[in-house]
């Protein structure tokens, strides 16, 4: 995904969240620096772009911030978020996400499309995932020329997908505010629900 979503599509979805906009700006620059891997000859999706680097070195970093330095442990899970999120949105071009240990590319991409069945949308989903081997050098090249050097425009499905496990995510790592806003989501939808229910009954009274 181009570095324009990276950064703006996980940043809009903590300031909805309302987490504190001077951190979440602060730690901004994690949502791209796994994409430092591509000044690095052969390296890109790799090097960053793993569970290493994306998952479980930040974790560690949590756990040392959460026993010896509480006051920073928010910031550590903002930065967290980002990492995450990068990967999610880059799973559909596929990342090395076991190296150093394995150097096979790992890719998943989910689409939802819409069937009508006269006014009524049916959803339909489909996924696509698998595995390039790490011998397999042609298509792997093939692969990261078109990702590297093509002017990228994701599609609307890949950009849902992504957008909504990095909403699933987010609203795991921050439940309590998350829950909150679905509390008043339900909420509204209720009132406009009776609204609409209270409009029909004056209208058959009538």
């Amino acid at each position: 995904m181009d570095t324009f979503a990276h950064i703006t599509i996980p940043l809009l979805i903590l300031l909805a969240l309302r987490v504190d906009t001077r951190k979440a700006l602060l730690m901004l620059p994690f949502s791209v620096v796994m994409d430092l891997d591509f000044f690095f000859p052969g390296a890109h999706r790799m090097l960053f772009h793993n569970l290493l680097i994306g998952l479980i070195v930040p974790v560690l970093i949590i756990i040392y911030l959460d026993r010896y330095y509480p006051e920073y442990r928010e910031y550590g899970l903002i930065a967290f978020f980002y990492l995450l999120s990068h990967l999610i949105l880059d799973l559909g071009e596929g990342m090395a996400l076991l190296y150093p240990f394995v150097t096979d590319f790992y890719y998943f991409e989910a689409e939802m499309f819409f069937q009508f069945i006269g006014p009524i949308p049916i959803p339909d989903f489909s996924f696509n995932y698998g595995v390039i081997l790490a011998e397999d050098t042609q298509i792997v090249s093939e692969r990261m020329t078109a990702a590297d050097t093509a002017t990228q425009y994701a599609s609307v499905s890949d950009i849902s997908a992504g957008l909504f496990i990095t909403i699933v995510v987010a609203a795991t790592m921050y439940y309590k505010k998350s829950f909150t806003f679905l509390k008043e989501v339900w909420k509204l939808l209720k009132d406009v629900l009776c609204f609409f229910l209270e409009k029909l009954r004056s209208l058959k009274k009538s």
